[in-house]
């Protein structure tokens, strides 16, 4: 009887009651979280007009803010700040001291960075593929004298990444100063072993801006997008590939990333190596005077060859970057050819191709057919239509994702570096490139643009294959959001 009767109070007392007590609970989380996600909403929207974003930039965080906030709250308080103001403010006060430190006088021969880093005197040298790239930094780190100074968004756990990291604990325990900057968001949770290995061998290893806004009063839209290997403050190496085997690796790979990395020796690398001592004194919290012989010293001339270092990003005045792109579009004469992985340009640059094609002028822009951010892939297509229409000679790379980054226009001048052509690596992220003048210097890079061709087929003939082609809604959807990515 006992048992019958407790059966009946659990199914006919308590079982409801906690069915009415779940439900109302549930009802009323759900609903203070509706209420909070619009408030929290309301105060972004506030805060963005407060900004001043350009309308595209602004009308991408009111739709996804509004429509989705329980995924845009967070994803604004992560990475929704263009430059947050406090933290680019303390990185260009460093940025700013380390340029200081570096235009006082140096040793008698050393001519002045201002007179040197965007000027003669260097030498140049093509990486032409993953496998030369890995085999040179390699190489490279082997023969340091006395200083590795390493910055990359991605430090691989797998077969390069790991190479990379045995040599530089090895070259740490001989003696040599090792530095290496990662990005916390590139490198997020892959790296804690190798960190701890480079330690333990007597090198440093600092982390970029952590990723979780929590962990420090930091933002996790600023990103170090910069790849530079210095030695012995004399060579470098730049571009876009990463330390991973996705990247670069010992033998050939069928599946590995296109991309090439550029050589420099002499008197540029001083720009280099400043940029890389600003990033590092702001990760590490140093005070930049601590390098100041460094940052003064000047490599001798070393060839021929005229390059200008531009460095991009929250801690430099306007967007020099940017701007030097705008200024090429706007200004050549004849020919134009842009090599990018990700294709998603602000207003100016979208309308500055169109009007220039209207003109006559050929235009010739390279993409992956299929690149490793299909977001990205889906939100091109409406620029590329027009781009299309416009006269401008639109080819797919084929066989792989092709990463490399590089404008040549007219024969006269090539950018090669870490940059690609879309809204967060122009306006947002940390970037390094260069400016090449040397016509040898042009002729070479523009072979490696002439060998993409090779396996490249034209937007008209990938546009009849309907598979490739994201639907009208998809791509009017995210084309929405495309500021954003």
């Amino acid at each position: 009887m006992m048992k019958v009767m407790a059966t009946w109070i659990n199914e006919n007392l308590i079982d409801p009651l906690v069915d009415f007590m779940g439900g109302g609970l549930l009802f009323i989380l759900t609903n203070i979280t509706t209420v909070l996600g619009f408030v929290l909403a309301l105060l972004i929207i506030r805060r963005v007009l407060s900004e001043k974003r350009n309308p595209s930039n602004f009308f991408a965080w009111f739709f996804v803010v509004i429509f989705f906030p329980l995924i845009g709250v967070p994803l604004y308080f992560m990475f929704g700040g263009r430059k947050s103001r406090k933290l680019a403010g303390i990185k260009k006060q460093i940025a700013e001291s380390a340029e200081a430190i570096a235009e006082q006088q140096g040793p008698s021969r050393n001519r002045g960075l201002q007179d040197s880093f965007g000027r003669e005197g260097n030498h140049f040298e093509l990486l032409s593929d993953g496998e030369l790239a890995f085999e040179r930094i390699c190489r490279e780190i082997d023969r340091a004298e006395h200083t590795i100074h390493i910055a990359t968004y991605i430090l691989g756990n797998d077969t390069a990444g790991q190479a990379i990291v045995d040599r530089l604990s090895q070259r740490a325990a001989e003696g040599v100063t090792v530095r290496l900057l990662l990005d916390s968001l590139g490198s997020w949770n892959k790296t804690r072993t190798s960190r701890y290995k480079i330690r333990k061998a007597g090198g440093h290893v600092a982390m970029f801006m952590p990723v979780l806004p929590l962990q420090t009063h930091t933002s996790s839209n600023l990103r170090n997008h910069r790849k530079i290997a210095i030695f012995d403050n004399f060579r470098a190496i730049t571009g876009g590939q990463n330390l991973d085997t996705r990247f670069m690796g010992a033998g050939a790979d069928p599946d590995r990333f296109t991309d090439f990395s550029v050589v420099t020796q002499g008197p540029a690398v001083a720009m280099l190596t400043r940029t890389f001592l600003a990033d590092w004194a702001f990760a590490h919290k140093e005070d930049p005077k601590r390098y100041a012989d460094i940052l003064r010293y000047i490599p001798e001339e070393a060839g021929n060859s005229t390059t200008e270092i531009l460095t991009s990003g929250p801690d430099v005045a306007n967007d020099p970057l940017w701007e030097q792109i705008v200024r090429i579009i706007q200004e050549f004469k004849q020919n134009l050819t842009i090599i990018t992985p990700y294709f998603i340009p602000d207003e100016v640059i979208f309308q500055s191709l169109i009007v220039k094609a209207h003109t006559g002028r050929r235009i010739r822009l390279i993409v992956p057919l299929k690149s490793n951010q299909r977001l990205t892939d889906i939100a091109r297509y409406k620029f590329l239509r027009k781009l299309d229409e416009a006269g401008v000679d639109i080819q797919f790379y084929t066989p792989r994702m092709m990463h490399g980054k590089l404008i040549l226009a007219d024969g006269q001048l090539a950018i090669t570096g870490s940059a690609n052509i879309d809204m967060r690596s122009l306006f947002v992220n940390f970037e390094i490139a260069q400016v090449h003048y040397t016509p040898t210097d042009i002729e070479k890079l523009t072979g490696w643009a002439d060998d993409l061709l090779k396996d490249c087929i034209p937007y008209k003939k990938a546009s009849q294959d309907k598979a490739i082609f994201p639907s009208h809604t998809a791509e009017s959807l995210v084309h929405l959001i495309s500021p954003l990515l």
